[in-house]
Protein backbone atom coordinates (compact mmCIF):
# COMPACT_ATOMS: atom_id res chain seq x y z
CA UNK A 1 0.00 0.00 0.00
CA UNK A 2 2.78 2.44 0.86
CA UNK A 3 4.38 1.91 -2.56
CA UNK A 4 0.96 2.31 -4.14
CA UNK A 5 0.34 5.66 -2.48
CA UNK A 6 3.78 7.19 -2.13
CA UNK A 7 6.23 4.95 -3.94
CA UNK A 8 8.16 5.47 -7.10
CA UNK A 9 6.31 7.94 -9.23
CA UNK A 10 2.77 7.36 -7.91
CA UNK A 11 2.11 5.72 -11.26
CA UNK A 12 -1.21 5.54 -13.06
CA UNK A 13 -1.24 1.74 -12.83
CA UNK A 14 -0.99 1.96 -9.03
CA UNK A 15 -4.00 4.28 -8.95
CA UNK A 16 -5.89 1.81 -11.15
CA UNK A 17 -5.06 -1.09 -8.83
CA UNK A 18 -6.28 0.82 -5.79
CA UNK A 19 -9.33 2.05 -7.68
CA UNK A 20 -10.34 -1.51 -8.57
CA UNK A 21 -9.72 -2.62 -4.98
CA UNK A 22 -12.10 0.10 -3.79
CA UNK A 23 -14.65 -0.91 -6.44
CA UNK A 24 -14.47 -4.60 -5.51
CA UNK A 25 -14.76 -3.80 -1.84
CA UNK A 26 -17.76 -1.53 -2.40
CA UNK A 27 -19.47 -4.24 -4.48
CA UNK A 28 -18.70 -6.83 -1.78
CA UNK A 29 -20.00 -4.48 0.92
CA UNK A 30 -23.20 -3.75 -1.04
CA UNK A 31 -23.95 -7.39 -1.90
CA UNK A 32 -23.30 -8.38 1.73
CA UNK A 33 -25.83 -5.80 2.84
CA UNK A 34 -28.47 -7.11 0.43
CA UNK A 35 -27.70 -10.78 1.18
CA UNK A 36 -28.18 -10.19 4.91
CA UNK A 37 -31.43 -8.35 4.24
CA UNK A 38 -32.68 -11.06 1.88
CA UNK A 39 -31.80 -14.04 4.12
CA UNK A 40 -32.30 -12.68 7.62
CA UNK A 41 -33.91 -9.29 7.35
CA UNK A 42 -33.00 -6.46 9.66
CA UNK A 43 -35.33 -7.46 12.47
CA UNK A 44 -34.95 -9.55 15.60
CA UNK A 45 -37.76 -11.82 14.42
CA UNK A 46 -36.13 -12.36 11.03
CA UNK A 47 -32.84 -13.44 12.56
CA UNK A 48 -34.57 -15.80 14.99
CA UNK A 49 -36.67 -17.27 12.17
CA UNK A 50 -33.57 -17.81 10.02
CA UNK A 51 -31.72 -19.79 12.73
CA UNK A 52 -34.56 -21.44 14.65
CA UNK A 53 -36.94 -21.98 11.75
CA UNK A 54 -40.66 -21.33 11.54
CA UNK A 55 -43.04 -24.27 11.22
CA UNK A 56 -45.87 -21.98 10.09
CA UNK A 57 -43.78 -20.95 7.06
CA UNK A 58 -42.19 -24.40 6.59
CA UNK A 59 -38.72 -23.07 7.40
CA UNK A 60 -36.40 -25.62 9.03
CA UNK A 61 -33.94 -24.57 11.72
CA UNK A 62 -30.30 -24.28 10.68
CA UNK A 63 -28.62 -27.63 11.05
CA UNK A 64 -25.37 -28.28 12.91
CA UNK A 65 -23.75 -29.39 9.63
CA UNK A 66 -25.01 -26.27 7.84
CA UNK A 67 -23.67 -23.93 10.52
CA UNK A 68 -20.38 -25.83 10.58
CA UNK A 69 -19.98 -25.53 6.81
CA UNK A 70 -20.67 -21.79 6.84
CA UNK A 71 -18.36 -21.30 9.83
CA UNK A 72 -15.56 -23.26 8.21
CA UNK A 73 -15.49 -21.00 5.16
CA UNK A 74 -16.16 -17.79 7.08
CA UNK A 75 -13.36 -18.40 9.59
CA UNK A 76 -10.89 -18.44 6.71
CA UNK A 77 -12.50 -15.60 4.71
CA UNK A 78 -13.02 -13.33 7.70
CA UNK A 79 -9.47 -14.00 8.87
CA UNK A 80 -8.18 -12.79 5.52
CA UNK A 81 -10.62 -9.88 5.53
CA UNK A 82 -9.36 -8.85 8.96
CA UNK A 83 -5.67 -9.14 8.07
CA UNK A 84 -6.11 -7.08 4.89
CA UNK A 85 -8.20 -4.38 6.52
CA UNK A 86 -6.11 -4.17 9.70
CA UNK A 87 -2.99 -3.87 7.54
CA UNK A 88 -4.49 -1.22 5.28
CA UNK A 89 -5.76 0.71 8.31
CA UNK A 90 -2.14 1.57 9.08
CA UNK A 91 -2.07 3.75 5.94
CA UNK A 92 -5.13 5.82 6.80
CA UNK A 93 -4.70 9.35 8.15
CA UNK A 94 -6.65 8.41 11.30
CA UNK A 95 -5.06 9.04 14.70
CA UNK A 96 -3.62 6.08 16.57
CA UNK A 97 -6.47 5.75 19.13
CA UNK A 98 -9.04 5.57 16.31
CA UNK A 99 -6.90 3.02 14.43
CA UNK A 100 -6.64 0.89 17.57
CA UNK A 101 -10.36 1.18 18.21
CA UNK A 102 -11.21 0.22 14.63
CA UNK A 103 -8.81 -2.74 14.73
CA UNK A 104 -10.22 -4.13 17.97
CA UNK A 105 -13.79 -3.23 17.00
CA UNK A 106 -13.52 -5.01 13.67
CA UNK A 107 -11.93 -8.09 15.26
CA UNK A 108 -14.62 -8.33 17.94
CA UNK A 109 -17.44 -7.63 15.44
CA UNK A 110 -16.21 -10.37 13.07
CA UNK A 111 -15.95 -12.93 15.88
CA UNK A 112 -19.35 -11.89 17.26
CA UNK A 113 -20.91 -12.15 13.83
CA UNK A 114 -19.63 -15.69 13.37
CA UNK A 115 -20.48 -16.82 16.91
CA UNK A 116 -23.93 -15.23 17.12
CA UNK A 117 -25.59 -17.63 14.68
CA UNK A 118 -24.47 -20.58 16.79
CA UNK A 119 -25.64 -18.79 19.93
CA UNK A 120 -29.09 -18.04 18.48
CA UNK A 121 -29.48 -21.63 17.33
CA UNK A 122 -28.14 -23.49 20.38
CA UNK A 123 -28.21 -21.08 23.35
CA UNK A 124 -30.99 -18.49 23.17
CA UNK A 125 -32.91 -16.55 20.55
CA UNK A 126 -32.05 -13.25 22.25
CA UNK A 127 -28.58 -13.53 20.72
CA UNK A 128 -30.29 -12.32 17.54
CA UNK A 129 -29.56 -8.81 18.84
CA UNK A 130 -25.85 -9.71 18.87
CA UNK A 131 -26.14 -10.91 15.26
CA UNK A 132 -27.75 -7.65 14.17
CA UNK A 133 -25.31 -5.49 16.13
CA UNK A 134 -22.24 -7.33 14.90
CA UNK A 135 -23.45 -7.16 11.29
CA UNK A 136 -23.83 -3.38 11.51
CA UNK A 137 -20.48 -3.07 13.31
CA UNK A 138 -18.67 -5.00 10.55
CA UNK A 139 -20.40 -2.99 7.83
CA UNK A 140 -19.76 0.33 9.56
CA UNK A 141 -16.17 -0.39 10.58
CA UNK A 142 -15.10 -1.69 7.19
CA UNK A 143 -16.77 1.24 5.43
CA UNK A 144 -15.02 3.68 7.77
CA UNK A 145 -11.66 2.07 7.00
CA UNK A 146 -12.35 2.25 3.26
CA UNK A 147 -13.27 5.93 3.54
CA UNK A 148 -9.98 6.51 5.38
CA UNK A 149 -8.08 4.74 2.60
CA UNK A 150 -9.78 6.81 -0.09
CA UNK A 151 -9.05 9.91 1.95
CA UNK A 152 -5.36 8.90 2.23
CA UNK A 153 -5.18 8.28 -1.51
CA UNK A 154 -6.77 11.64 -2.33
CA UNK A 155 -4.47 13.46 0.12
CA UNK A 156 -1.44 11.72 -1.39
CA UNK A 157 -2.56 12.62 -4.91
CA UNK A 158 -3.00 16.26 -3.87
CA UNK A 159 0.50 16.30 -2.38
CA UNK A 160 1.94 14.98 -5.66
CA UNK A 161 0.18 17.71 -7.65
CA UNK A 162 1.42 20.62 -5.52
CA UNK A 163 4.73 22.15 -6.53
CA UNK A 164 7.39 21.64 -3.91
CA UNK A 165 8.64 24.74 -2.10
CA UNK A 166 12.28 25.58 -2.60
CA UNK A 167 14.52 25.82 0.43
CA UNK A 168 16.07 29.19 1.26
CA UNK A 169 19.59 27.87 0.77
CA UNK A 170 18.97 26.64 -2.80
Amino acid sequence: MRVMTSGPGFQQSNKAIMGFFFLYFFLHWTTGFFMFHTKLGFSYEGVVRYYLGDPDQFINPRSFAGLLEVSHFHLFAMGLFFVVFAHLLVFTPFRKPLKNGLTWGLAIALLSDMASGWLVRYADGSFAWLKLGSFWAVQGGSLMIMCGLVWALVLRADQHKKPRAKHANE
